[in-house]
């Protein structure tokens, strides 16, 4: 059986975080960060460049006019939506690799939906949108470096929880002594990440057996809700517990914050779309 620590000792396993992503995630937090140093980073990824011209111009199409520069497509999408498209394209185009028994196209597909639902929460409770858009993207990251450290006791994990019906996490625990998420929350400190993704990451599945803070609670509600409303079509979906206290403590008003299901949804398609992983 692996350690925790002889998992975190083989992150090279993984592909480095690309340029642009990391400057993404470090200017979360930087209310002086401009579309003019995110167009000089963005110019420097073709993959990211293509991917976002593709996206303005599929919106732009009643404007009868091509969109052709980095500038012109933040006119059309909006900075904030420039971003997401940005992080999500940097990270899948270079963490997509898998086996016919773990598909990272059902994973990544899983993680939007718990980022679009984690960005509409924050924005519900005026808590950083952008912060928790990548939290929720980057939740299930554990499971990407397990497989790729591990990927024979990761595979039995899968098939443990798929024979025995176990969610993924306590099947995981009865492999490896731990899951994804304490995977997850120390190679993003391994990364230099801000605390508060780990934290994201850490508590998605339980945030009430540590001190994960607002973001713990936050991207554990995402991941229910996501699940709930069936974004990304997994196999054999099931909706977690959900945990009172997670809810109690974010202060969460659901007879309120309803009427957004619809809007988020929408919102989930459009990136879907966007990344073209529908």
């Amino acid at each position: 059986m692996s350690t925790l620590e002889e998992i975190l000792s083989r992150v090279s396993a993984l592909p480095t975080l690309p340029e642009v992503a990391r400057y993404i995630i470090a200017t979360i937090d930087d209310e002086t960060s401009d579309a003019d140093s995110l167009v000089q980073r963005l110019n420097t990824d073709p993959a990211v460049v293509a991917r976002i011209l593709a996206a303005a111009n599929s919106s732009a199409l009643a404007l009868r006019s091509r969109i052709e520069s980095m500038r012109q497509a933040i006119l059309v999408l909006g900075l904030k939506e420039i971003r997401s498209i940005t992080l999500a394209t940097a990270l899948i185009d270079r963490l997509n690799f898998g086996s016919g028994a773990f598909d990272p196209r059902v994973l990544w597909r899983h993680s939007l939906g718990v980022a679009t639902c984690a960005r509409a929460i924050a924005e519900d409770l005026r808590y950083n949108p952008e912060a928790a858009f990548t939290a929720g993207l980057l939740h299930d990251i554990g499971q990407m470096l397990l497989f790729a450290a591990v990927p024979d006791s990761f595979e039995e994990a899968m098939r443990r929880s798929r024979e025995q019906d176990l969610p993924i996490v306590e099947a995981e625990r009865s492999v490896f002594g731990f899951d994804h998420a304490v995977v997850g929350a120390e190679l993003v400190r391994l990364w230099h990440l801000p605390d508060e993704i780990a934290d994201g990451i850490g508590g998605h599945h339980d945030p009430e057996s540590g001190d994960f803070g607002e973001m713990g609670d936050l991207i554990h509600v995402a991941e229910a809700l996501s699940h709930a409303l069936d974004l990304g079509a997994q196999p054999d979906n099931r909706v977690p517990a959900l945990s009172a206290l997670a809810c109690a403590r974010l202060g969460i008003e659901w007879s309120e914050f309803t009427p957004r299901m619809a809007d988020i949804e929408a919102a989930y398609d459009e990136i879907l779309l966007a990344l073209n992983l529908h």
